[in-house]
């Protein structure tokens, strides 16, 4: 059986650019696309474009460049202007984003790899409420995210629309800022007993989940949810300071999925 093509999400040009200011979200330049993948799409605040996502090549885990992300007070996506039928404005829900989604729909009840790695600066400002650096996407909602909930790093499973129904908090010492981290997500997306979630970081498990990994909507949708990475800030109304919430910038590299381990293994590739 012909292997998944996974995707080498820095194998290309070093120098990110927008092929115009109203496709800005719609369709990001300089990402991978194919008949299978589509376009991926850039979930981020468009007066923000100029600084919400670029290439850097000052902060890489391998190879030439990394993707800086970078989220500033008031910073909000809305969908709003292109697809009014979706009714999405981050800015009147208390929210505020700048992400990437991938648009790749992973087969259910089938072993699912992927790997990321993520730098935290040393000087990063953690917050309350939650960011989300990293969530899987389905019809309705999100199945799985990965939260900074102040410093501390917690999985959230949702199986139920909108509802955490299990999550781990797996305290303030894993993610320690300053310093690459790789992390591996091996799942099986299904709303059923032989669902899974396994989450490595640095080459050590610190999840262990099997069960359901969806809901039922998103379940009825065929296939597996997309994944997006990036800085998501949700529930602001939580936000006690009279100062502005703060600027909050994070690193990643080398995104890979696949349906074997290998393929995303940090360590079998030079870097892109």
């Amino acid at each position: 059986m012909k292997k998944l093509f996974f995707t080498l999400l820095l194998a290309i040009a070093a120098t990110f650019a927008w092929a115009d200011h109203d496709s800005a979200l719609w369709d990001p330049q300089g990402f991978p696309e194919d008949e299978l993948r589509g376009d991926w799409f850039a979930t981020i605040d468009l007066d923000a474009v100029d600084y919400a996502i670029t290439r850097t090549s000052e902060i890489t885990r391998k190879g030439p460049t990394a993707i800086r992300f970078e989220l500033r007070d008031g910073d909000c996506f809305t969908a709003l202007p292109h697809t009014p039928e979706e009714g999405w404005d981050d800015c009147t829900r208390d929210r505020e984003r700048t992400e990437l989604r991938e648009k790749w729909d992973a087969q259910l009840h089938r072993d699912v790899w992927y790997g990321i790695s993520v730098f935290i600066p040393e000087d990063y400002p953690y917050m309350y409420p939650k960011q989300i650096f990293l969530q899987w996407h389905g019809g309705p909602g999100p199945t799985v995210y990965f939260q900074l909930n102040r410093d501390r790093f917690l999985v959230d499973i949702l199986t139920e629309v909108g509802e955490t129904t299990t999550q781990y908090d797996l305290g303030t010492e894993i993610l320690e800022p300053g310093r690459w981290h790789d992390i591996v997500v091996n799942t099986i997306w299904s709303n059923a007993y032989d669902g899974k979630l396994r989450v490595y970081v640095n080459g050590e498990r610190v999840v262990d989940y099997l069960g359901a990994t969806m809901d039922d909507e998103s379940y009825a949708e065929g296939v597996g949810p997309n994944i997006k990475f990036g800085i998501y800030r949700s529930h602001l109304f939580r936000w006690e300071s009279e100062e502005p919430h703060p600027t909050q910038i994070l690193y990643f590299d080398e995104y890979r999925r696949s349906y074997e381990f290998r393929d995303v293994d940090v360590r079998r590739v030079q870097g892109d």
